[in-house]
Order: C-alpha cells, then sequence, then structure tokens
C-alpha cells in the first residue's frame, strides 16, 4: 500500500486516523471463553466515515464465539514495513468493545473496500461489527509514546462528508472520470484504479489488492470542497 499528499494538522489524532484509513489487516485479541487466554486472529477491517474499524465475522470462528461471552477487544495495527525495521514503524493499539451493526451504508463501505467479501457476506453466519473505542495506544517512533482518547482522532459529523455524498462522489469519479484516478494513483496503465472511499482527509483508490491512499491538503466535508480538491489534485498530477 503507498500513500500520497500530506495533511500536517492535528499530527497525532491523524497519525491514528490514517493508521486506521490504510489498515486492510488487523490483529484481533479476544478472551478465549475456555481457556480465559488471549486469542489473536488476523481480520480485514475497514472504517466507517469518522475512522472507527469495521470487522465482518462469522460465527464459527473462535474469536466470535469469544465476542459472545465478551466483547471488549483489542486491535493491533501497524504500518507497513517495507525494507525498513518493523519496530520503526508506527503502530497502533486500540481498546474498545465490538458492537453488531446493521446498516446498509457500513455495508456498502466495507463491500467498495472488499469486494471478494461479497461471496460470503449474505451467509446467515456473518454478521459487521464497528469497534466502540476506548482508547489509542500510540506508539509513532522511538519515545513518541502516547494515549489518545477517541475524540482525538474519530472524525465528528460535522467534520465527515456524509454516506450519501461520499456514494455520489465516488460512483461520479468511476463512471465519468477513470482518467484523473489514474492520475492521482501515478498508473500509466488505463483504469487500473477505482475509488473506493473518501473522507474528510483523503481518498482511497482501489486495484484487486494494491490500495493507495491520496491525502488532501485541507479537509473536505462537502461535495463542493471535495470536488475542488480533486480538481486540484489532479491539476497538480497533470503538472
Amino acid at each position: 500500500m503507498t500513500e500520497t499528499g500530506r495533511n500536517e494538522s492535528d499530527p497525532k489524532g491523524l497519525t491514528v486516523r490514517e493508521l486506521l484509513r490504510n489498515a486492510t489487516t488487523a490483529g484481533l485479541a479476544t478472551v478465549d471463553v475456555d481457556s480465559g487466554h488471549p486469542h489473536t486472529s488476523l481480520v480485514l477491517m475497514a472504517t466507517d466515515t469518522a475512522g472507527a474499524p469495521l470487522l465482518l465475522l462469522s460465527d464459527l470462528a473462535v474469536h466470535s464465539k469469544n465476542l459472545a461471552q465478551r466483547r471488549t477487544v483489542s486491535l493491533l495495527i501497524s504500518a507497513p514495513a517495507g525494507a525498513r525495521d518493523p519496530l520503526t514503524t508506527a503502530r497502533v493499539s486500540l481498546s474498545g468493545e465490538l458492537t453488531l451493526i446493521n446498516d446498509d451504508d457500513i455495508r456498502t463501505r466495507y463491500l467498495r473496500r472488499y469486494p471478494s467479501a461479497r461471496d460470503f457476506v449474505a451467509f446467515a453466519d456473518f454478521h459487521f461489527y464497528r469497534l466502540h473505542l476506548t482508547e489509542a495506544y500510540l506508539v509513532a517512533g522511538f519515545g513518541a509514546i502516547d494515549r489518545l482518547r477517541p475524540d482525538e482522532f474519530l472524525l465528528s459529523p460535522e467534520q465527515s462528508l456524509d454516506a450519501a455524498t461520499e456514494t455520489d462522489i465516488i460512483d461520479h469519479m468511476n463512471a465519468d472520470h477513470a482518467d484523473a484516478i489514474q492520475l492521482l494513483g501515478n498508473k500509466t496503465l488505463p483504469a487500473l484504479y477505482d475509488m473506493s472511499a473518501i473522507d474528510a482527509n483523503g481518498c482511497d483508490l482501489r486495484s484487486g489488492w494494491d490500495f493507495t491512499r491520496i491525502l488532501f491538503e485541507v479537509p473536505v466535508t462537502t461535495a463542493e470542497t471535495a470536488r475542488k480538491e480533486l480538481v486540484r489534485l489532479v491539476k497538480r498530477a497533470r503538472n
């Protein structure tokens, strides 16, 4: 996964938000119902418009059986290490309670990021969960360790694009501006990327399991501010 652009306001909160927005997988820690010991599993993760983690879990999995008894969990997310020492990368450990959620906007947002989930999302044993956060423990480098409250990194409704506006922008960009999307993603071959999400701080482009995040210079909260920012970024890419 790659990321381009910058947004320098609220650095600690932004670091946590961008770790969440960029993540495709997370380590989910639950308490095993039989042994009482921690149980950790790898899960696919998306985010809602505020930045809270979204998971799609099967009732048949051990972690779901654990959740049926105790909803308190921890999620570990780390930036990709690439060729670096993994312990020098930013990572965040999230604490909170996973709650079941049945919401069409959540389903749409998750499936735009992970279309392969359509193969099993209709199965009766699969359910969406959102993490109701209590704390983020951020390690952003040597000595750069902070505990953040949810209101220090999650976006309020006033700071976010609403779901209908997000869908309208994505549908318009994918249908009418595929060439612009490739410019944003720095792709030289035609129509490799689709836009899969847009939020106040950036937009996500996806081609299969290749994800690229484009950061905005200024936060966008309306269709008009999003249009202006996308036009500016495309013009810059063309130049």
